[in-house]
């Protein structure tokens, strides 16, 4: 099985910083930090700090502030939080609106306990932070609020990095770096193709809550390229159920026609798009069974986008015509329609009466060549190069874009989220320029992600955190476009006496991916063991618009890649301690 997986550890990563607040973050999760004081602006050790979402109602576990009131929340999923304070003989207060994104670092104002009793609450709103001033990297978070709202394509996400600052434009790169350079991930996980080393997946803004573009200056998670970072995390199921509906149609109909073609008569060509799709997420809740709020959490979300690929004129090809499968040359035309030289007799030297081969002169395995292409439906004109045509014969198509992801939190201190996201072709039969000669099939035109994280509070100064997940390809295409589904396309159907110089060449291990799909698909040149396909032909100069060949697909292989990830947080004092690895 041809595998393009490439097997790199980003290596043990482990780095000390003098300030807490400068502790290193994961690409999917952030890091929350701030100082707790008292009204005279004096450090308050020994506090209780905790976050709580504002979506899903949880609690983190509880974390004190160090001898400098400083306090530390690593690891801590893209959310917004309430951050709460509490300590005797104090009012508990609580910093609403803290917005965490992936790989963010979140300095939060600092927290003022005033005296009184603990069953007292001052709350404040936090403000947004106008500059980054806890970590040294160049970023922008694209939030799902405003990739809904952008002017931009809606099938794919990567369209919302072009609007973040410091990018050239369209073009998906950083100002002064080709694109071919950038690193995405989703949800921790590759979402790059290692073949072209460009973006595998391409998933509908819909299924995603928020998109990260890192320009430079970022931390060591952030490795494999060194161009732009940019890092999606899938949208999640909230404490209130919700839903969207959506559809997106176009239809060249509704447009004007340009001047010049109404000037020129020439008519509007023709196109339409229909995109359509629905999401829905909330708690998972069975009445008199389980309540799932405040702890597990669900989102779902499909896309549709039903197509019909036609092509967009006649298919004009030069086939033999019954004289010439006779050995009659006598009235055959070159690609400028003109009536081509006498054969010449290679025995004698000189041009065959009439440019006519005597059948006991032909060569029964090029007569078979011939043979296996229709006969024209029309006479070669003089000027033109084709005697035959066929309309276009289109088919319809459907790709789809599945997503679901799960939010369990088992308890303060463990949760889980998971996450599978599909791009999902329909298998269809393509008709070749020939119907029924060189047909093709693209049997498993699927792209699946699937990710997995944990996160173990193990105590109040050590978080530890596990990613698994893996992408996948299954790839038919270049050659005909795809496996060889017709007749004509087994050389022991129409062209078993032609020579075969290398009989074991169609021969498939076993352990191949190829091998595999043949097995499953059987399609006509398959025999069990070997691939049994005709030779290709050329036609020479003489010949324009020649008759296709049928091939074997460019690749039939599975580009897979299989991600592990784990990192250990340690805080110790005003010190933050953080080891990890990373394989690919």
């Amino acid at each position: 099985m041809l595998r393009s997986i490439r097997n790199s550890i980003v290596g043990l990563v482990a780095a000390m910083f003098l300030l807490a607040p400068l502790a290193l973050a994961q690409v999917t999760t952030g890091l929350v930090t701030g100082r707790v004081v008292d009204s005279s602006g004096g450090v308050v050790p020994g506090v209780n700090v905790v976050l709580i979402s504002q979506v899903h109602g949880n609690k983190s576990a509880p974390v004190k502030t160090n001898k400098e009131g400083d306090y530390v929340f690593p690891d801590i999923t893209p959310d917004t939080y309430t951050v709460e304070a509490s300590a005797p003989a104090f009012k508990v207060s609580r910093v609403t609106g803290i917005l965490v994104t992936g790989g963010d670092h979140v300095g939060v104002p600092p927290i003022t306990l005033e005296v009184g009793g603990t069953a007292e609450t001052v709350t404040v709103q936090a403000e947004a932070t106008l500059v980054q001033t806890q970590s040294g990297e160049r970023a922008a978070v694209i939030e799902q609020t405003t990739v809904e709202s952008m002017p931009i394509a809606h099938s794919n996400f990567l369209n919302a990095v072009a609007f973040a600052p410091g990018m050239n434009g369209a073009s998906g790169s950083r100002l002064g770096a080709p694109s071919d350079e950038n690193n995405i991930m989703m949800d921790g996980i590759s979402a790059m193709d290692t073949g072209n080393n460009g973006q595998m997946l391409n998933l509908n803004i819909e299924s995603v809550g928020e998109v990260k573009v890192l320009t430079q200056g970022y931390q060591a998670e952030y490795g494999r390229s060194s161009g732009l970072q940019i890092t999606a995390v899938t949208k999640s199921g909230t404490n209130s159920l919700h839903g969207s509906g959506y559809g997106i149609f176009t239809n060249s109909n509704w447009n004007s026609r340009s001047w010049s073609n109404q000037k020129n008569g020439t008519p509007q060509p023709y196109s339409y798009t229909s995109i359509y799709g629905y999401s829905i997420g909330g708690p998972v809740v069975i009445p008199k069974v389980y309540n799932g709020r405040n702890k597990l959490f669900f989102f779902y979300a499909h896309q549709f986008q039903p197509s019909t690929i036609i092509g967009a004129s006649n298919v004009l090809l030069r086939v033999p015509t019954a004289l010439e499968r006779a050995g009659d040359y006598s009235q055959t035309l070159d690609n400028n329609g003109k009536l081509i030289a006498p054969i010449i007799d290679n025995t004698t030297g000189k041009p065959f009466p009439n440019s006519v081969i005597p059948a006991s002169r032909l060569y029964a395995p090029g007569v078979a060549v011939l043979n296996q292409y229709p006969l024209p439906t029309l006479t070669q004109a003089p000027g033109t190069s084709f005697n035959y045509s066929q309309a276009p014969v289109g088919y319809d198509q459907l790709e789809q874009q599945p997503v679901v992801k799960i939010d369990y939190n088992l308890s303060s201190r463990l949760r889980f989220f998971g996450v599978l996201s599909e791009d999902r072709l329909r298998p269809v039969v393509q008709t070749g320029s020939i119907p029924g000669f060189n047909d093709v099939y693209t049997p498993y035109p699927y792209i699946i992600h699937k990710a997995i994280t944990a996160d173990w509070t193990v105590s109040p100064t050590t978080v530890v955190e596990l990613t698994y997940g893996s992408i996948e390809n299954q790839l038919t295409g270049g050659g005909s476009g795809g496996i060889p589904v017709d007749k004509a396309s087994n050389r022991n159907n129409t062209l078993s006496a032609f020579p075969n110089l290398y009989p074991d060449a169609g021969v498939l291990n076993t352990s191949y991916y190829a091998y595999q799909v043949m097995q499953a698909e059987k399609p006509p040149i398959w025999d069990g063991k070997s691939i049994n396909l005709v030779p290709q032909f050329t036609w020479g100069s003489l010949i324009g618009n020649a008759p296709p060949n049928i091939a074997y697909p460019g690749w039939l292989n599975i580009n897979q890649t299989h991600d592990y990830s784990a990192s250990l947080t340690k805080t110790q004092g005003r010190h933050t301690l953080k080891a990890g690895a990373y394989l690919n």
